[in-house]
This record gives C-alpha cells, sequence and structure tokens, in this order.
C-alpha cells in the first residue's frame, strides 16, 4: 500500500500483485516513475478468498495494516482503468 499526499490530503494506493515478486523489487519499480513521491504505508499478503492483509514483508521491513488495508482494497474500483 502506497502512501500519496497533496495538498494537505492523504490517498492510499492498494498494489496487488502474485507472490512471485517481491515487495521491494515492485516498490522500486513504481516509485521511479507512476508512483513517484508516494511512500510505503504497509506491506503484506492478502489471502484471494476474503482479501485480508496480514503479515508483514520482509524486503521493506514494513507490516501490513489489517483494518485499513482491507477496506481501501475492497473500496477501489478495479475495472475502472488508469486515470
Amino acid at each position: 500500500m502506497f502512501k500519496q499526499e497533496k495538498n494537505g490530503l492523504v490517498e492510499l494506493i492498494p498494489v496487488l500483485f502474485p507472490n512471485k515478486l517481491v515487495h521491494k523489487d515492485v516498490a522500486d519499480a513504481l516509485q521511479q516513475d507512476v508512483l513517484k513521491g508516494c511512500s510505503i504505508h504497509s506491506a503484506g499478503s492478502i489471502s484471494p478468498l476474503n482479501l485480508i492483509p496480514e503479515g508483514r514483508s520482509e524486503t521493506l521491513g514494513v507490516k501490513a495494516d489489517p483494518i485499513t488495508d482491507e477496506y481501501v482494497i475492497k473500496m477501489v474500483d478495479y475495472g475502472g482503468g488508469y486515470q
């Protein structure tokens, strides 16, 4: 989960990807361009059955924020395309 702050407002941006990828590699790649200026809010894994975040990312040294992450993940419109 990335955090973007603009004009005093905070937006959390979830990025879901398969276990084959490494958290740090994904974060580094996205922060170079698409999510430039964003910080890491949380990281971990999710169950594909209920989308509940848990655990932590060893490569980022960050843990999941289960309550906030679950809410943000479930509220995002994944079919809307890139804006």
